[in-house]
């Protein structure tokens, strides 16, 4: 029993020396585990968000103004603190806000050339405007045209509203933000350009940002103009 004991009683002993070194890297850890989750959610509600953007421009002939409502919309839930009315206008301000600083929002698809190939013009409000042709779609003609070079698209293909959000995504966990700086703005990281443009966001704001990035795609309910 003696040389159990013995070697129970040396086992606590270097517990008790090791714990202290162990404490901070724990530390790290579970603030590292607590941010991954705030950034699970915001990625969740960026691909929601996004989703909800290219609609707004589906029914508004392809409007940036209106995609980005759209976008902030749906960005809400990251900034909603309550329930009243109050709380929601609140939650609404921040993310028109935080959509206008933090994000990017490109139209891929109509992009010029597929626009300047398809575009009619057309009279609305006394004005002559052109416009991607939204009516009887299922008639028109599906030939492909040549489009940006080697490029083939159709006329239903350019009523397909396609947009990519980047989005900087602030981080506010201690610790666990100064460790994924230090990873996202390393050189062998080699971080992408939306995570550089992040990196010199942080570097006006001083805050942390991790670039996100979606894609939402949909048909067109309205002409497309631009």
């Amino acid at each position: 029993m003696k040389p159990l004991q013995h070697q129970s009683g040396q086992s606590m002993v270097e517990f008790n020396i090791a714990l202290p070194f162990m404490m901070p890297i724990m530390l790290v850890i579970m603030m590292l585990i607590v941010q991954w989750a705030f950034i699970y959610s915001a990625k969740s509600t960026l691909d929601a968000a996004t989703a909800n953007a290219v609609r707004e421009g589906t029914l508004n002939n392809g409007s940036l103004a209106d995609i980005r409502q759209g976008l902030a919309r749906g960005m809400m839930p990251l900034y909603a603190n309550g329930t009243t009315p109050a709380d929601t206008f609140s939650a609404l301000a921040r993310a028109v806000v935080a959509t206008r600083v933090q994000s990017q929002i490109t139209i891929l698809n109509p992009n010029r050339s597929v626009f300047n190939r398809f575009r009619v013009r057309s009279r609305i409000n006394g004005r002559n405007i052109y416009e991607i042709p939204n009516n009887n779609l299922m008639y028109r003609n599906p030939a492909p045209l040549p489009v940006d070079g080697n490029r083939r698209i159709n006329i239903q293909d350019a009523n397909l509203l396609q947009i990519e959000v980047r989005w900087c995504q602030r981080l506010i966990v201690p610790v666990a933000n100064v460790v994924i700086r230090e990873i996202v703005t390393d050189i062998w990281f080699r971080p992408s350009r939306d995570q550089l443009a992040c990196n010199a966001l942080g570097l006006v704001t001083g805050d942390v940002y991790l670039a996100m990035t979606s894609q939402g795609l949909a048909r067109m309910q309205t002409p497309f103009r631009m």
